[in-house]
């Protein structure tokens, strides 16, 4: 699979008549790394322009919610020095419709005695048929049964524990001369949860693969799931451009996946802004792009007590942003708004990025994780003018040294965002923007502490 990937990534030239439907945008100290930006930035883009177009359709494939799809087809142009764009253009439907055409095709002959194989190619096909069903026609649906597949495999395999599972995938690896630049931990399928197993299968595969994020490489994630009273794991390795380059299917031996309690709709409420059914379609008039992640990534994040890390944030034009903190882990439940503004003549919540800052990740600050269990999230909101009316109403806490605006998250998250489309956005506070109406734009990062 990996050769037919490099081409049909863009290692040839499309036509420069192409109409542009997506760009990423990339910079770093180096050309390979500006172009990995780019890629990155396109994968993004894309990601929420397909959940954001499929968001209403009943028929909408299962996938990992802020899960990059295959980059095909795509253009890379430089735009001067050690800065590039990544381009969707209509010429890369072709491609994903033959890269659709090829995987229907080996499906169907698919040997239910290689479901790593099965599974790799069922990845690549779901995620290249959901750009087509959002960009133009979908494909042909592939008449699979997965969940039997899945139960042969769970009673074909020879279980394992997860430390010879991550030996198996760096031996691999290690075999195709291979490098991993990220782990993401495998959520639970058919949720965005990152749990105890989840952590635990991931500290394991990055001790053995020693992840590097300033190099580039391949990214490698997955789920689990209950099959047969077993706990079935599938781990998929994607390349550069996000294509699945191969798969990895294990039985967990002694692994137990016990449900903790309900997140009282934080998760839920957080994960509308995910698809932005709430603020215009990126892209659209009056939506501006903004993202949040920490150096460890954006998605299946996972930390300990005591572990650090730093939060860096991205607009795609010049503007201003604030954040909103979110906290349900314990007895704990508040939401505060974030000191990162300067100290002196500026408002303490609010940061500005100029037109030299637009498209680059700026350094929010460093945090540290503390106990209790359970989940944080950030709301970063971003404006094209100054933001202050849309700022919620807070309170110093002096206990906490934070500024309080509620002690119900999802609640605080419903009406955070509702002040940005009253007070931001038309006179009528719905979605879009008029002629004079500011530009707005949401991300959210959450995440989960563990033992």
């Amino acid at each position: 699979m990996r050769l037919l990937a490099a081409c049909l990534a863009g290692v040839f030239a499309l036509p420069v008549s192409a109409a542009v439907l997506l760009t990423g945008y990339g910079s770093a100290d180096s050309e390979e790394a500006a172009r990995a930006a780019a890629r990155q930035d396109l994968a993004v883009r894309l990601q929420r322009a397909v959940a954001s177009r499929l968001r209403t359709e009943s028929g909408r494939p299962a996938l990992v919610e802020g899960r990059e799809f295959p980059l095909i087809g795509i253009e890379m142009a430089s735009t001067g020095r050690l800065r590039y764009e990544a381009r969707l253009t209509d010429a890369s439907l072709g491609a994903y419709e033959h890269e659709a055409a090829r995987l229907h095709e080996r499906l169907r002959k698919l040997d239910p005695a290689s479901p790593a194989e099965s599974f790799a190619w069922l990845d690549q096909q779901r995620r290249v048929a959901a750009v087509l069903k959002a960009f133009s026609n979908a494909p042909a649906e592939v008449a699979l049964d997965e969940a039997a597949l899945s139960r042969l495999a769970a009673k074909s395999l020879t279980p394992v524990n997860p430390k010879d599972a991550a030996k198996a995938v760096k031996s691999a690896v290690d075999r195709a001369n291979l490098s991993v630049s990220r782990v993401v931990a495998p959520v639970r399928s058919g949720s965005f949860e990152v749990t105890e197993l989840s952590g635990a299968i991931a500290d394991e595969l990055r001790a053995a693969l020693n992840p590097r994020a300033d190099r580039a490489g391949a990214t490698l994630d997955g789920t689990y799931e209950a099959s047969d009273g077993k706990i079935l794991l599938k781990l998929f390795l994607l390349d550069m451009s996000f294509n699945t380059e191969r798969a990895f299917v294990f039985v967990l031996r002694g692994a137990s996946d016990p449900r903790g309690p309900p997140s009282r709709g934080l998760a839920q409420a957080l994960n509308r802004g995910l698809v932005r059914v709430d603020l215009p379609e990126p892209g659209a008039a009056g939506a501006m792009g903004v993202d949040v992640r920490t150096e460890k990534g954006s998605r299946g994040l996972y930390y300990r007590p005591g572990d650090k890390d730093q939060l860096f944030v991205k607009l795609d034009r010049p503007g201003y942003y604030y954040v909103v903190g979110h906290v349900e882990k314990g007895g704990t439940r508040l939401s505060y708004l974030m000191e990162i503004g300067a100290t002196a003549g500026g408002n303490r919540f609010v940061r500005q990025v100029d037109a030299a800052q637009a498209n680059q990740w700026q350094a929010v600050g460093e945090f540290t994780v503390e106990p209790p269990l359970g989940l944080e999230a950030v709301q970063v909101f971003a404006t094209s003018e100054p933001p202050e009316r849309a700022l919620p109403p807070a309170r110093l806490d002096p206990s906490r040294n934070l500024y309080v605006i509620g002690t119900d998250p999802s609640e605080a998250v419903k009406r955070t965002r509702g002040l940005v489309l009253v007070n931001m956005g038309d006179s009528g506070g719905k979605p879009g923007a008029t002629a004079t109406s500011p530009w707005v734009g949401e991300a959210v990062l959450q995440f989960t502490t563990l033992q």
